[in-house]
């Protein structure tokens, strides 16, 4: 008999974020737990550059949060003219979903949630 290990939540959302990263508009993603990263953007050469605005986008928020002792930051969007992120932590894991500004971050939020 052949018993399925059931799926980790973090490898659910891995799956999501495959069929996500096929989808019109995504630049890719990063998601780093405390041992491990996932990294697929659609240019590679981009990698150091988009690991800086996450991370940046990261300390900002937590550096807000902390001024302003709000607790912590769950979310995070940031829009310029032409692209947007999406920063958020899923069970310990913090992704950011870099797309153009045109895709709905919102239902792609609710989708990963």
């Amino acid at each position: 008999m052949i018993v399925k290990k059931p799926k980790t939540d973090i490898e659910t959302v891995q799956k999501k974020l495959q069929s996500i990263n096929d989808q019109k508009g995504i630049l890719g993603y990063i998601l780093r737990g405390s041992q491990s990263a996932s990294i697929d953007l659609k240019d590679p050469t981009k990698i150091i550059d988009y690991a800086m605005f996450s991370a940046t986008a990261i300390d900002v928020g937590r550096n807000m949060t902390e001024t302003l002792q709000m607790g912590e930051v769950n979310t995070i969007v940031v829009e310029s003219e032409e692209t947007k992120l999406l920063s958020m932590n899923i069970n310990n894991h913090h992704l950011s979903l870099f797309m153009e500004k045109s895709v709905n971050h919102d239902k792609l939020y609710k989708n990963l949630k």
